[in-house]
């Protein structure tokens, strides 16, 4: 399938070519190791964040699918709309100037951040009504946030937290305000619709980073908060009615799962959207056959990514070595010597 670029405001999607993944023909790749920081450091903590708890609280076995195993999930529209939006949002109050982007400006910033990757099953009609709908989204936002815009304290704050005596919560922080003295929480959601005020209370994820405030800071928020921007609706909460205690026993309880190595699966209305089902022991059926092979089909199109970044990072390292030898083995000019 053709990769398509991101949409400028007003243009339509031009035609690209098929992008032309190849192989060495010997299969063969530099061994490297992974560069993401393990699951359990060698100071015995878990290394978690809100979305792994999420994860292993609905079933730990998609969690051992996913971080232990570290099979790839299937690229979705709504994750790639989700950090597309957010990278825009995150440009929006990055710029560092009192004014206000404009919402041209803001569109560009979205081009500029557009994540094409969940969109690539999609016929290109399918892909301009994603990012069409996604530019409407920014003109509401923009409409609203114009208007009382205001410089952050942090966009995208990120923290590494010790909680307890077994876990690291690390991840980030969409947007920290300070209004009238406080500091306030803000983060972004993609839902189509908003969540009840007692749904937001009750969110882990806020209680996360009410705490990563306090670390970061040194003082809790006023406030924590979650804006849908796509139904153009804030729900804050106070931050006494958040149960940071709660979060914290939820936490240690996450990393103790981990410590102790128990990923039996958890079968629930969940698993239809799951993205390992078909290879899920409480779903035994024909498909996980075919669902190995798809999983090795995209490793094979890994390996073939790797094998030619390898290939040109070692011609440009030639090329420099070449290039270092010959600078240095080259005589000095002679500078011409001032006329008396």
């Amino acid at each position: 399938m053709s990769i398509t670029e991101p949409l400028p405001p007003g243009q339509p999607i031009e035609e690209d070519e098929e992008l032309q993944l190849f192989a060495d023909p010997d299969g063969a790749y530099e061994e490297f190791e992974p560069d993401r920081p393990p699951l359990i450091g060698p100071d015995g903590r878990v290394r978690l964040s809100f979305s792994r708890i999420d994860t292993l609280e609905n079933c730990p076995q998609a969690f051992r699918y996913s971080y232990i195993d570290q099979l790839p999930g299937v690229p979705a529209p709504a994750l790639s709309f989700g950090s597309s939006i957010h990278a825009a949002l995150e440009a929006f109050y990055d710029r560092k100037l009192p004014e206000p982007p404009t919402e041209d400006e803001l569109l560009a910033m979205l081009y500029e951040a557009w994540d094409s990757t969940g969109y690539r099953h999609l016929d290109r009609d399918e892909q301009v009504r994603h990012y069409r709908h996604a530019q409407r989204v920014l003109q509401q936002f923009h409409r609203r946030a114009a208007p009382n815009y205001h410089l952050p304290v942090k966009t995208e704050a990120w923290f590494e937290m010790p909680v307890g005596d077994r876990a690291l919560v690390v991840g980030s922080i969409d947007r920290v305000d300070l209004r009238d003295g406080e500091l306030h929480v803000v983060d972004y959601k993609t839902n189509r619709q908003a969540k009840s005020r007692q749904h937001v209370a009750g969110s882990l994820q806020l209680a996360i980073y009410a705490l990563a405030c306090e670390h970061l800071y040194g003082r809790l928020p006023r406030s924590v908060a979650l804006d849908f921007v796509v139904a153009d609706i804030v729900v804050a909460v106070d931050i006494d009615d958040i149960d940071l205690e709660g979060a914290r026993a939820r936490i240690d309880a996450a990393a103790g799962i981990v410590l102790e190595g128990g990923y039996t699966p958890t079968p629930g209305w969940l698993c239809d959207w799951c993205d390992f089902r078909s290879i899920c022991p409480a779903w035994p059926d024909d498909a996980a056959r075919d669902a190995l092979g798809e999983l090795e089909r995209r490793a094979a199109r890994l390996r073939r990514q790797v094998t030619r970044s390898v290939a040109e990072l070692r011609a440009v390292e030639a090329g420099l070595e070449r290039v270092r030898g010959e600078l240095a083995d080259a005589p000095q000019p002679q500078l011409p010597r001032e006329q008396p």
